[in-house]
């Protein structure tokens, strides 16, 4: 089985996994080094941040479904658990 899983190396070799990784045993690795920028994390202003809420705000609402329960978490698990349970035989 193979697993990708996004890494940093340095210039001593040595290997940053950025995300966990759950193994089962000690495995082997094949290591492609992306020639480029260093990753780095990219930071932003208080007020673009803001700019950037503002803007992501303004979709909010914009889809009308038609049905004033859409929102209804109990409702949608209650549909999902239908869908789920129907075999479809008919």
């Amino acid at each position: 089985m193979l697993t990708q899983v996004e890494a940093e190396v340095g210039i001593d070799g040595s290997v940053l996994l950025l995300e966990p990784i759950r193994l089962k045993r000690r495995s082997r690795a094949i290591v492609t080094i992306i020639d480029g920028d260093p990753v780095e994390e990219k930071q932003i202003s208080d007020e673009d941040a803001r700019s950037a809420e503002d803007r992501f705000a303004k979709h909010f609402g914009a889809v009308e479904s038609g049905n004033a329960n859409s929102a209804d978490n109990e409702a949608i698990d209650i549909d999902i658990a239908k869908a789920y349970s129907d075999t479809h035989d008919e």
